[in-house]
């Protein structure tokens, strides 16, 4: 899918990948345990997940065919959807590495050029080149 954001047309927000790569190890669960496993992963950052907007991505995520849901009647309390990544999902997921592969290298390459700029700065190093991080294509 030429519109996916899998494609880094959209890098602004990383919810898709993440949802993804949760619901690849650990299929069938709730949107809210989605978001308290991101959210999890997410602490020592400055990135926060906004649970609307989880709901919101995962809903995306359906149209789009990367993930389906069924309700769980069978849980205390109100019915509630729970979630599976499908074949095409794990595709997505596969192109989001190599898009993030290729950014990290971008990245690392700006910061290299941002140190003469900046020689007191402390910046990241990112020693990846971008020979070194071609994810080849399909999953391993």
């Amino acid at each position: 899918d030429p519109d996916c954001p899998c494609t880094g047309k959209n890098m602004r927000n990383l919810a898709a990948p993440w949802i993804l790569l949760t619901l690849f190890k650990q299929s069938g669960i709730h949107g809210y345990e989605i978001g308290k496993i991101v959210s999890s992963c997410l602490e020592d950052t400055q990135a926060g997940l906004n649970l609307a907007g989880l709901y919101r991505h995962l809903n995306m995520l359906e149209k789009r065919g990367m993930v389906v849901s069924e309700w769980d009647v069978g849980v205390k309390g109100p019915a509630k959807r729970r979630y599976f990544l499908t074949d095409a999902g794990g595709e997505c997921l596969w192109r989001w590495v190599g898009t993030l592969t290729n950014q990290m290298a971008l990245i690392g390459k700006f910061f290299d050029q941002a140190r003469s700029v900046y020689p007191t700065a402390v910046l990241p190093h990112l020693s990846t080149t971008l020979e070194q991080t071609r994810v080849k294509e399909g999953p391993p």
